[in-house]
């Protein structure tokens, strides 16, 4: 190409960018004022690229691509050892999630519930219902207490799902503290929000969650080692220890930790079924029925997950719900339930209902057992009395004698707790324990129970028996000082 032909391409290419930056700028409809910019700059600089390129003999722009769209983010990390949600699938036709991406299923529609399991990138699982914004996806999962599980709607591909119902938010359970470990105690660190229960099983009541990342101190374990015993604040749960999935923790120094004895399975039942159209509040867990509005009432029963109660009634601050229940376990049929363990429709304009009064303060030094006809207290460790430190474990132990002239028989004759002293139980494991060997008039036995000391000061204790069906046949009791 010789030097003139050159010079009026360049130039026709120069006359063609001004052209076409003249044409659109008369074409253009008129716009909300834009930042300054220096135009005739823009314009030289593009036709000097222009040239430039022609110059070096580069072919012409490429007609622009669409940029690969970017998948959505996935939630928080999930932790390696989280187990693995094993659920059903789904049938054709039938409402499905599909999991974009390894995530978690919790019990509710945020990350702040408790996690269940991991759900393994290309995994499917049923829909069951959404939530009410339309964010969460409700999955059926059986292991769930109530057979939900509810996964974030961006971590999952869904279809056939245009007609499932709208399930209601349940409330976030609230959160338990476990007491902090010293760098050498046994210990466990929750690796996602897990419950805390009364007893190793998902068939006990759950206090609440411990938190993914906080880490609390192991004082025994399960007899089967699936669930370790941990320290909680006493100040929010009077027991001062729970029950945790081993499956959630990461467990630390727990090669010589005690075994803890099986508490008995709460009694369960489920409340008359609500007629139509009235109040109800309807369980996530398994949830304790008690006689009052606070913790402070005793359990009347515990009601099961996914059951429904009629709703008559609410407490002055709102936390808790009265519910009618059997009357095989309350004379009024009656009942209240934590606001944080139902979810509740219907119940704008329930009544506040005045509580009865709580359970009375028992003494904090125990009055002498009676009724010891039929045995004595031949020795006990510790002593009425000991000054023990916050938190402290130890064991307790009577020996008792039959100083009357009835064999205590095996099988016949059991060892019952009987109550606690400032309502704060001190012993682990069972409240009932078969005698290990019948006893002969003047024979003694020895018992002995695993026992925490509470983490506030004052006046601790229990009293247990011996007892013949329902007939008390020896009375006993050990009360320590926490200082």
């Amino acid at each position: 190409m010789n030097k003139n032909n050159r010079t009026s391409k360049i130039a026709l290419v120069l006359s063609l960018v001004i052209l076409g930056v003249l044409v659109l700028g008369a074409c253009a409809p008129a716009a909300t004022p834009a930042p300054t910019q220096d135009v005739a700059k823009i314009q030289t600089e593009a036709a000097q690229t222009v040239v430039a390129d022609m110059t070096a003999g580069a072919p012409p722009p490429a007609t622009p691509v669409p940029p690969t769209p970017v998948p959505p983010t996935p939630g928080p990390t999930l932790d390696p050892n989280m187990p693995v949600a094993v659920v059903p699938v789904p049938a054709a036709g039938e409402p499905a999630a599909t999991a974009n991406y390894n995530t978690t299923i919790y019990s509710g529609p945020g990350v702040n519930y408790v996690a269940y399991a991991a759900f393994l990138s290309g995994a499917q699982a049923k829909v069951i219902g959404k939530s009410e914004d339309g964010l969460w996806w409700v999955i059926s999962v059986p292991v769930a207490p109530n057979g939900q599980g509810w996964v974030d709607g961006v971590s999952v591909t869904v279809t056939g799902a245009e007609g499932v119902p709208v399930v209601p938010t349940p409330p976030v359970p609230p959160t338990v503290e476990m007491v902090p470990p010293a760098p050498e105690d046994p210990q466990a660190t929750a690796i996602a929000n897990v419950y805390i229960r009364a007893g190793p099983g998902t068939n006990y009541t759950a206090y609440g969650i411990a938190q993914y990342g906080k880490t609390g101190r192991i004082i025994g374990k399960s007899e089967d080692g699936a669930w370790w015993v941990v320290r909680i604040n006493p100040e929010m749960v009077g027991a001062g220890y729970g029950w945790v999935s081993a499956d959630y923790v990461q467990a630390m120094n727990v090669e010589n930790v005690q075994t803890i004895a099986t508490p008995p399975a709460p009694p369960t039942s489920a409340p008359p079924p609500p007629a139509s159209g009235v109040p109800t509040a309807t369980t996530i867990d398994y949830v304790n029925v008690r006689s009052g509005p606070s913790t402070s009432y005793p359990v009347l029963v515990v009601a099961p997950p996914g059951t429904s109660g009629e709703v008559v009634g609410k407490s002055a601050d709102g936390g808790w719900w009265q519910v009618k229940i059997s009357s095989q376990y309350s004379a009024d049929g009656l009942g209240w339930v934590s606001a944080d363990w139902v979810v509740t429709q219907g119940t704008e304009n329930v009544p506040v209902v005045e509580a009865t009064t709580p359970p009375p303060t028992v003494p904090a030094t125990p009055p002498p057992p009676s009724g010891t006809t039929s045995c004595a207290l031949v020795s006990q460790s510790p002593t009425d009395g000991t000054v023990l430190n916050p938190g402290a474990s130890f064991m307790t132990t009577w020996v008792l004698q039959n100083t009357g002239t009835t064999k205590w028989d095996k099988g016949e004759y059991d060892v019952r707790y009987l109550g606690a002293y400032n309502n704060i139980i001190l012993h682990q494991g069972s409240d009932a324990y078969d005698l290990t060997s019948s006893v002969e008039p003047g024979w003694t036995y020895n018992f002995s129970v695993p026992m925490i000391a509470p983490f506030e000061p004052g006046f601790y204790g229990e009293a247990w028996q011996v007892v013949y069906g329902n007939q008390t046949v020896c009375p006993f009791y050990v009360y320590i000082e926490v200082k």
